[in-house]
């Protein structure tokens, strides 16, 4: 069974990250977002669908709630949040990797983050090319600033 997911726009979480944040950013921040909204709509179900079958491991969640946020250095798998970018698409390639992540669960034989994302990297990109939407940019980007922050991170 796939999980069902929800876009969240969360106050308090928001200030966690910027104290400055306030109910005008909260509505600022769900206008900007439409575009996005919109393709996860149209996309989130064949991305799970397609995760499942790539990785060949089942979901363990029936729901995934997905935070959207202003300001945040990276995104993170649990909670699942996202941040913000001008580009819809660089957001959608984001969800599907922590999407990723979170199919990941009770599979850490890993030794780093490094090993981590080699392994989901052919994943990931078979995931965005299959969607049917033109990615290429983006998951080049993407894929770029992932290894430099892994390799960063050792």
């Amino acid at each position: 069974m796939k999980p069902k997911t929800e876009i969240r726009y969360s106050m308090i979480y928001n200030k966690m990250f910027n104290k400055e944040f306030s109910r005008k950013d909260i509505w600022k921040l769900k206008e900007n977002c439409k575009d996005f909204e919109e393709l996860h709509k149209k996309y989130i179900h064949k991305i799970l669908n397609m995760i499942e079958k790539c990785h060949r491991k089942k979901w363990n969640y029936q729901f995934i709630p997905i935070y959207i946020v202003d300001r945040v250095p990276n995104c993170f798998s649990d909670p699942l949040t996202i941040k913000y970018f001008k580009n819809p698409k660089m957001m959608l390639v984001l969800l599907a990797h922590e999407l990723l992540h979170n199919n990941f669960v009770g599979k850490w034989d890993f030794k780093d983050s490094e090993e981590l994302h080699k392994y989901m990297e052919p994943i990931l990109n078979k995931v965005i090319r299959d969607l049917g939407i033109n990615l290429k940019e983006e998951l080049k980007i993407f894929n770029e600033k992932t290894m430099a922050l892994t390799k960063k991170a050792k």
